[in-house]
């Protein structure tokens, strides 16, 4: 790691985010084993599969989010569409029903957007 290298504590605050979220989205605890986080995988792509959501134009959306948030915490790849979907919680929601002055209130609004 290069000596000035000052983007590296908004690398980690992005990373650490994104695994929050990818453990959000897969319903699972911090400290979930490898067996757990599959089962929730597992569970969670039945049911948003684009194939048993053919009338949701979000479907294929979701089930690449699900398909990141599981690479990212399992594989530890790391997923361009979830870094950008974390990006995004700065959009205004349509009502005001969340408070958008942090990153909570984001989460909350993306989720419900995205997963009911």
């Amino acid at each position: 790691m290069p000596k000035d290298d000052y983007d590296f504590g908004e690398r980690i605050t992005r990373d650490l985010q994104a695994r929050k979220v990818a453990r959000k989205i897969l319903g699972i605890e911090e400290n979930a084993d490898k067996q757990q986080l599959k089962k929730a995988y597992r569970k969670i792509a039945l049911k948003l599969h684009p194939d048993h959501n053919p009338n949701d134009p979000d479907a294929n959306k979701k089930f690449t989010l699900l398909k990141c948030a599981y690479q990212l915490l399992n594989e530890d790849k790391h997923c361009e569409m979830l870094l950008e979907e974390i990006k995004s919680w700065h959009a205004a929601p349509e009502d005001d029903k969340y408070k958008l002055d942090n990153p909570w209130g984001h989460f909350l609004w993306w989720r419900e957007k995205f997963f009911g």
